[in-house]
């Protein structure tokens, strides 16, 4: 306790204020809509397991990279100037443990982001089942993420090694990380325009539904190109002043995984495909009593076209009584777990008493 103490730093400007006060704002955030998201599993029956899973990864390992963040802005000094960290502690110490900290966020931010990528293709997947070209595409597109990951990873292992020894990773292999990742994330967003051509669009709730969510990602990738401080000087010199260059990095992290985690629990949401099952609901209900009501049989007349149908007839007139019972199982909310395109099924049963000629 007592080398903690000494080791902290105080809370002097509103760089430190934002990196300990908006990320924890973010993961609660994402933290609502996962559990939320848990919730919604025993509204349907689609079986998105694996799609959860990846979701609960990527918000275990946003609540240690806000976690890192708040140890390094209190023991390390993030959100300063290399010089000022320096003064307190040396150069050599300081920035090798800054530097280990920089590396065990960024770890967790690409696991982060790599699990949410993947459970966004798994779902493009599952809405893409029949059109096989862009079915294999989304699993395509995350077998390629998840090699991303693996060089990421690579990269920043072999930046400290040995084992307790941690140096700057070179401006090229930030830059590749940081522009891969950015490419997939547009591919990705661009990935589900198919599917969004084929829904009706017609009222101001779904418009503002889809455009929500190509906001949160728009936010995503806008987050992903600031943290590339190796790219950008918005802050500081990357090479001359490493902790202060890494503000955007260290900020925008956190922010970019929890709109991923938002934008890709959303549509799982029950809130938010109700409106669409309602209506396709009313539309097959509106279209099977429009069957019904052309469903007629009539005995007592031979020009009807489906006077043919009733077993009646095959048989003469004077046949007595015939009932038509016809009933209609509205299973539409069931059969809409099951099958995207849902349906109500119409079942008619008849009743006929069949005199036999003598």
């Amino acid at each position: 306790m007592v080398y903690l103490a000494k080791r902290r730093f105080e809370v002097v400007n509103s760089q430190q204020v934002l990196l300990l006060v908006i990320p924890p704002i973010f993961l609660a955030a994402a933290t609502v809509l996962v559990v939320l998201r848990w919730r919604a599993r025993h509204m349907k029956r689609v079986n998105s397991l694996v799609e959860d899973l990846l979701c609960l990864c990527a918000l275990v390992t946003s609540v240690i990279v806000v976690a890192l963040i708040c140890g390094l802005v209190i023991l390390e000094g993030q959100g300063l100037h290399t010089q000022q960290v320096e003064e307190k502690f040396g150069q050599h110490l300081s920035i090798r443990n800054w530097l280990r900290g920089q590396f065990a966020i960024d770890i967790c931010w690409a696991t982060s982001v790599t699990a949410v990528y993947l459970s966004l293709c798994v779902f493009y997947a599952r809405l893409y089942e029949t059109r096989r070209s862009f079915y294999y595409l989304c699993y395509l597109l995350g077998g390629l993420k998840a090699i991303w990951w693996l060089y990421a990873i690579t990269v920043w292992a072999y930046y400290c090694h040995p084992p307790g020894g941690c140096t700057l990773a070179s401006k090229k292999n930030c830059i590749a990380i940081g522009s891969m990742h950015v490419t997939f994330l547009v591919l990705g967003i661009g990935s589900v325009l198919p599917s969004i051509t084929g829904l009706d669009m017609t009222t101001i709730r779904r418009k503002l539904a889809v455009l929500g969510l190509f906001a949160l990602g728009s936010f995503c990738i806008i987050c992903a190109v600031l943290r590339m401080d190796c790219l950008f000087s918005l802050f500081a010199d990357y090479q001359t002043d490493p902790v202060g260059a890494s503000w955007g990095r260290i900020f925008f992290s956190p922010l970019e995984i929890a709109g991923g985690i938002i934008a890709c629990s959303i549509p799982t949401l029950t809130s938010f495909h109700e409106p669409w099952r309602n209506e396709r609901r009313q539309l097959n209900k509106e279209s099977a009593m429009m069957g019904l009501r052309r469903l007629k049989f009539r005995s007592g007349s031979s020009s009807s076209s489906t006077s043919n149908l009733n077993p009646a007839n095959w048989v003469g007139k004077n046949t007595g009584h015939h009932d038509v019972f016809v009933s209609l199982a509205d299973d539409a909310r069931s059969s809409e777990r099951v099958r995207p395109d849902g349906g109500d099924d119409i079942k008619v049963i008849k009743e006929y008493t069949v005199v036999h000629k003598t």
